[in-house]
C-alpha cells in the first residue's frame, strides 16, 4: 500500500493499519533571503516525511501538507502568507479529529517553520483532549540537533532562518533552486546572552522574543548560510530522517491508555 495519504481509496484508508504513524507536514510560505525560495519549509519539511516513509513504508502514512503557518511577523518581506495562531490550532486540530474519526490512533505534526512550534504543541494537545488518541508534535531539527552539530561548518548563530542547515538541505534536494553566490552571512548570536539563543542546533533561547523579522534582518536571513554545500546538506537530511523514524517507532509503541474520572 502506498504511504501516500492522498493516493489512498477510501477502501484503502478503512482496511489501513490503523496503528501507522500518520504523519502531517506543517510549514510555511514565506522569505529565505535572496538565494532560497518561498517553499523551503515545505519542500525540507516533506522531505523529511517522505524519507520517514521510505525507511518504514509499512509503519506510516503522510499527509498532504498544510504549507501556510504563523509568520505575520515576516509580512514586510514580500511573498508571505501568514494564518493567525487561532486559525491553525483550528484547521489542524480539524485534520487531526478527522484522522481519528476514520480510526486512525497515532499522529504526528512534523513542524517545519520555527513559529508554528507552539501552535503545533497546542494542537496535539487539543486533539489528545477531544480524541483521546496519540498526537505528538516535534519540530524536525530538535529531533536531530546533536548530529547537526557533528556536521556543520558555521558558528553558533550560523543555523537560524535560511541559515546553513537549510540552505544545505536545499541544495542537496533540488539544487537548481539555491544561490549560494547570492547570500550574505546573518548571524546575529550575541555571544553575551545567557537566554537569547538564536541557533536552532544549539537548543534555542531559554527564553522567546520575536520580533519583526524586518527589524533583524536585511534580507530575511538569520545565519550563515555562505557555508552551506550540498554534500552537508545530505548528512543534514539524513540525520533528521533517521531521528523522525525513530521518533515514529517510539509513538508506534506508545500504550493507548484509558481515562479514570476521579469526580
Amino acid at each position: 500500500m502506498t504511504t501516500d495519504y492522498g493516493k489512498l481509496t477510501w477502501e484503502e484508508v478503512r482496511d489501513a493499519d490503523k496503528d501507522r504513524v500518520v504523519i502531517l507536514n506543517v510549514s510555511a510560505t514565506e522569505d529565505h533571503g535572496p538565494h532560497m525560495p518561498l517553499d523551503t519549509d515545505t519542500v525540507l519539511g516533506m522531505a523529511v516525511a517522505n524519507g520517514v516513509a521510505a525507511a518504514a513504508p509499512d509503519e506510516v502514512l503522510v499527509m498532504p501538507p498544510i504549507a501556510y503557518g504563523f509568520n505575520e511577523h515576516h509580512k514586510d518581506f514580500p511573498g508571505v502568507i501568514w494564518i493567525q495562531p487561532e486559525t491553525l490550532i483550528a484547521f489542524v486540530t480539524d485534520v487531526t479529529k478527522s484522522l481519528a474519526h476514520h480510526g486512525f490512533r497515532r499522529i504526528l505534526l512534523l513542524n517545519s517553520h520555527g513559529s508554528n512550534h507552539p501552535i503545533l504543541d497546542l494542537s496535539a494537545r487539543k486533539t489528545v483532549i477531544e480524541t483521546g488518541i496519540i498526537c505528538v508534535s516535534a519540530s524536525y531539527w530538535n529531533l536531530c540537533a546533536d548530529r547537526i552539530n557533528e556536521h556543520r561548518k558555521s558558528d553558533i548563530g550560523g543555523i537560524a532562518h535560511a541559515g546553513e542547515f537549510e540552505a544545505a538541505m536545499y541544495a542537496h534536494l533540488q539544487p537548481e533552486h539555491v544561490h549560494i553566490e547570492k547570500s550574505a552571512a546573518q548571524n546575529l548570536h550575541d555571544p553575551q546572552t545567557n537566554f537569547f539563543n538564536l541557533d536552532l542546533a544549539m537548543g534555542g533561547g531559554k527564553a522567546m522574543l520575536m520580533r519583526w523579522w524586518s527589524e533583524v534582518s536585511p534580507d530575511g536571513t538569520m545565519g550563515d548560510p555562505t557555508v552551506a554545500d550540498p554534500e552537508t546538506g545530505k548528512l543534514f537530511l539524513t540525520a533528521a530522517i533517521e531521528e523522525t523514524t525513530a521518533l515514529v517507532r517510539e509513538i508506534r509503541a506508545l500504550p493507548i491508555l484509558a481515562r479514570k474520572d476521579h469526580h
